[in-house]
């Protein structure tokens, strides 16, 4: 079994500005057996259960082998969080009854808890804790000179790379800061 980590970063929709960590768990068996994917986050979606399991048989009914690779599982886990794929989750689908149930009949209060769970999702302490041993992933506060000093690297590596956009700090800062 392999086992990745990953941050979803959402920026549209009922999750706006979440950050949710997760895992892809691939199994020895793959490509012939499905991968799975659990959220580390405390999540409340139609499609996740309460282990933070995402539902990946929603997408993908049956595993077809050297037909669905894991970009297509990444692709979803991004997906699961807009409204054009949370409208079209069934009851049967749904493996939280209840946040399939408050979408389509209570869509304020919906709303409200997806909305919590963004909000909860970039407090300190779920950004900065409680990471697995293993994950790579790590997130940290910056101090302003440690915020500058990275800033500035990633500048270098750009101009480095041969990047011909017009590159500069002014531009950088404007962008960081809308």
């Amino acid at each position: 079994m392999n086992l990745w980590f990953g941050t979803l970063f959402v920026h549209k929709g009922y999750y706006r500005n979440a950050v949710f960590k997760f895992q892809l768990i691939i199994p020895q068996e793959y490509p012939d057996r499905r991968p799975m994917v659990h959220f580390l986050s405390d999540m409340w979606h139609p499609l996740i259960d309460g282990q933070g399991q995402l539902v990946l048989q929603y997408q993908f009914p049956q595993w077809r082998p050297h037909r669905d690779y894991l970009f297509h599982v990444l692709h979803f886990v991004k997906a699961a969080f807009k409204k054009c794929v949370l409208d079209t989750v069934t009851e049967k689908q749904a493996v939280n009854k209840e946040a399939q149930r408050m979408y389509r009949n209570e869509n304020t209060i919906f709303a409200k808890l997806a909305h919590q769970r963004a909000q909860l999702s970039i407090t300190e302490s779920s950004l900065y804790d409680n990471y697995p041993a293993n994950n790579t992933i790590k997130f940290g506060p910056l101090d302003d000179q440690e915020f500058n000093e990275l800033k500035q690297k990633m500048m270098d590596s750009a101009l480095l790379a041969g990047d011909k956009r017009s590159v500069s700090l002014e531009s950088f800062e404007s962008r960081s800061a809308e």
